[in-house]
């Protein structure tokens, strides 16, 4: 069973895009407004004598601090509501951060406890959903006029992405991998990762499969285990052969030109670079990607208009591009404090073919890992490094 907020914060994650309050361009999730309201309830309960910052909590401050003044001198020249349409995010991400926070001083006991049921549960629950509008709704092109891709016959679930919901699904099959023989049976062990992977094979998305391989056979190499290592490529197999499927049974009957994303996604690589060589110390501004893309390319209307005008498809060029090389340092010094290396090196392969790192159903993945297992994991390594300077034999594993 799950505690209330438990299920709060499960729903706000299965919910998606499909419950939004849209400002201007972009919008507010149920996501966004359930960790407003858990921070604002955790800033009641805080003890403020005794706070103490972690060092990557101390990081993501530092990186908001060089988002805001990337913006106050962007060269953009950007007006009051860009600016604040910009400096909104800043806000925003430092509200998923503090909720990591907040977890980690047990303020939310009941869902610090939920952690993996919650994330493990919502896998599976969008699985379901995506598996279900990939039967019932296979063409999305309805959903073009609204700013979303037309994509045909792939699972997008309540994300209306294939390739977030990919991530998302990836990161889900790893946990159930890992973190899962306390909640299941084998037998339901089995079923869960089995629907989780069929969805994520109706995603039909290269950078999810990228994920998921790099992330278990890094978890396989440290584990030292030829079974897993078997079973990933098992399953990247699994993938080519239902992505051949696809593309003789969809792509080539119905003239859809898979290469042309490829090439598209080049040239986004190609304007986030100029971007960045505009101002390449501290960027164009945090979140002002939308705005430089217009200024670079002033007939770009019907593509600024769109969801994925306001980032790059690279996660580490969006940031090189809006926060400059100072920025991009820092970021990456947190990812590096805050996450296991599996799901390190997945989502960072992952994040050079779409902005996943700030997408904020995987932002929370990662901010409740943070919360819990991540910091213990990285409290144990630091343990293990201390024993090796004292001459103390370290374990065989640090799994």
């Amino acid at each position: 069973m799950l505690s209330f907020l438990s299920l709060i914060l499960l729903f706000s994650i299965i919910a998606g895009q499909l419950i939004k309050i849209p400002l201007g361009s972009g919008g507010l999730t149920l996501l966004d407004i359930t960790v407003l309201i858990l921070d604002i309830y955790a800033l009641t309960k805080i003890k403020y004598g005794s706070i103490k910052f972690p060092f990557w909590f101390k990081l993501i401050l530092i990186f908001c601090f060089i988002g805001f003044i990337s913006l106050l001198f962007s060269p953009l020249k950007l007006s009051l509501q860009q600016f604040l349409i910009s400096i909104s995010y800043n806000f925003r991400l430092l509200a998923y951060f503090s909720f990591g926070y907040f977890l980690t001083l047990n303020i939310f006991p009941s869902l610090k406890k939920d952690v993996f049921k919650i994330l493990i549960y919502s896998g599976i629950i969008l699985a379901i959903l995506g598996i279900l509008q990939f039967i019932f709704i296979p063409n999305l092109i309805f959903l073009q006029q609204y700013g979303w891709d037309p994509h045909y016959f792939r699972a997008v679930s309540t994300f209306l992405d294939p390739n977030f919901l990919g991530a998302f699904l990836g990161l889900t099959l790893l946990l159930i991998l890992k973190n899962s023989q306390k909640l299941f049976s084998k037998k339901f062990q089995f079923i869960f990762f089995a629907l989780v992977y069929i969805c994520l094979l109706l995603t039909f998305s290269r950078s999810a499969i990228l994920l998921l391989g790099v992330s278990l056979l890094t978890f396989s190499l440290l584990k030292k285990s030829i079974k897993l290592t078997i079973l990933t490529f098992l399953l990247c197999i699994g993938f080519g052969i239902s992505f051949y499927i696809y593309t003789q049974l969809v792509l080539i009957p119905k003239g859809i030109n898979r290469e042309e994303s490829a090439s598209f996604r080049i040239s986004t690589w190609q304007d986030g670079l100029k971007i960045w060589q505009s101002s390449s110390i501290f960027g164009v501004g945090f979140n002002s990607y939308r705005y430089a893309l217009i200024k670079l390319n002033p007939n770009s209307e019907n593509f600024t208009n769109s969801h994925g005008a306001s980032t790059n498809d690279s996660s580490l060029l969006y940031v090189l591009a809006t926060t400059g090389i100072i920025g991009l340092v820092i970021y990456l010094f947190f990812l590096r404090s805050i996450l296991w290396l599996p799901v390190l090196l997945g989502l960072i392969i992952n994040s050079f073919f779409i902005n996943s790192l700030f997408y904020p159903s995987i932002l929370i993945w990662i901010i409740l890992y943070v919360g819990t297992e991540g910091l213990s994991l990285l409290r144990h390594s630091s343990e293990i490094l201390s024993r090796h300077k004292v001459g103390i034999e370290p374990p065989t594993s640090t799994i």
